[in-house]
């Protein structure tokens, strides 16, 4: 293979997440604002402070993965595996037209087993089963899911698994862009996924005062830039990308949703929990992905924020955001779609990648769903509390997390030059 700057495509997605199964009625949903947060239903919830989520029930693994192999696996792995399998299907690429050791796999998560290891954990302290199961050991590893993701397929590539907070999957799809731009890859299956709808996680987040405790009203609980946001909601699910050449989907006549034209990626190093106040490294991460896909500010049309709904994520993020596209100087929408689908923690940039691919081919901006009264600390004018059409030729998702890890991914409409 020529090692020469390629062009990145995409050409199959798979997304399970806000209660669908299927991408057309994920998109519907989030085209017309419908919130999936509901009362958690699936773990009891008696005295936890935070009592919705956006569970995923009508998954069944055996409709994606074989039994055997589905019992070695924890829920996040199937999920990862499951939603991998649609976008590679998607993209309708043949054995025949494609080398196993030239594509890869690159799965994003958070958390990844850890639900399901303390309930194993739970179980054998309250001896609730006769002993370990002998599949712990390998559901139990956090990078399970592309190794399953590998062989369900017969992907013979790196299979990478990335736990780097809420960036893991925008890490994911930026790393297998990169690979693929440099040459050492045809393609690559670029996503991730999340199960964290478990008591003790959920106690967890609300000790660190970060999970919205508007149990009353669970479809409008998430407020990213509200004076009244209170934080997020945990959700589950699964978002898988598939990357390749353009010259490669050319040869084989794929349909292509968009193009990924730029990635940036930095590091506040600055507190565990805690973001630089300034963003001057949002800023950075967003100015390295427009020079990487040799864009002005003026060019993008559209911004999925990472949008927590938490006090200082908001603000500071809207700072960054002000910085990169003064208000006066460009035609530029916003919103955080975690209004719509809640914080799949580590797959959330893999899903608001595919929220922003959709935008773009859809040619239509998705709201922010629960804003009432916007936060003068944010002030962000361009944001749209209903969905609106609208002409997108570029569009950016920012992801950011734990750490004071920031990513930028860029994405544009599909044209031959």
């Amino acid at each position: 293979m020529e090692n020469m700057e390629q062009r990145v495509v995409v050409t199959g997605i798979g997304v399970l997440a806000s209660k669908e199964m299927d991408t057309e009625s994920f998109w519907n949903n989030v085209k017309e604002g419908k919130s999936s947060v509901e009362k958690l239903k699936t773990i009891n919830t008696e005295g936890l402070p935070s009592q919705i989520g956006a569970e995923l029930k009508s998954f069944d693994p055996l409709n994606f993965i074989e039994r055997r192999q589905a019992k070695r696996m924890d829920r996040y792995a199937q999920l990862s595996a499951a939603s991998a399998a649609i976008a590679f299907y998607d993209s309708e690429i043949k054995s025949s037209s494609f080398k196993s050791e030239c594509i890869g796999v690159f799965e994003g998560t958070s958390l990844g087993p850890l639900a399901g290891t303390l309930n194993c954990h739970r179980a054998y302290v309250l001896n609730e089963c006769s002993g370990i199961h002998p599949y712990l050991l390998i559901s139990s590893m956090i990078g399970a899911g592309s190794g399953f993701i590998s062989m369900s397929l017969g992907l013979h590539g790196p299979s990478t698994t990335i736990s780097e907070g809420s960036v893991s999957s925008a890490c994911a799809v930026g790393y297998a862009f990169r690979q693929i731009k440099s040459g050492i890859l045809d393609a690559a299956l670029a996503g991730g996924a999340e199960a964290p709808i478990s008591r003790e996680i959920i106690e967890a987040f609300c000790s660190a005062r970060l999970l919205s405790l508007n149990n009353e009203k669970p479809s409008c609980a998430v407020k990213p830039f509200d004076m009244n946001r209170d934080g997020f909601v945990l959700s589950e699910g699964a978002a898988f990308l598939f990357l390749e050449s353009l010259e490669h989907a050319l040869n084989r006549g794929a349909k292509i949703y968009a193009e990924v034209t730029g990635f940036g990626e930095t590091s506040d190093a600055f507190h565990p929990t805690s973001q630089n106040s300034e963003g001057i490294y949002i800023v950075q991460a967003m100015r390295s992905a427009l020079m990487e896909a040799r864009l002005q500010p003026s060019d993008i049309q559209y911004l999925n924020a990472h949008g927590t709904a938490t006090k200082m994520n908001d603000v500071v993020e809207a700072k960054a955001i002000k910085t990169i596209f003064p208000e006066e100087e460009n035609n530029l929408l916003v919103s955080s779609t975690k209004s719509i689908t809640g914080h799949l923690l580590g797959a959330c940039g893999a899903i608001e990648s595919i929220i922003t691919v959709l935008a773009i081919k859809n040619q239509f901006v998705p709201g922010n769903i629960s804003l009432q009264n916007p936060d003068p600390g944010c002030d962000i004018k361009s944001l749209p509390v209903e969905g609106v059409p609208k002409e997108i030729k570029n569009a950016v998702n920012n992801n950011y997390s734990f750490g004071g890890r920031n990513t930028s991914l860029i994405f544009s409409s599909f044209k031959v030059l």
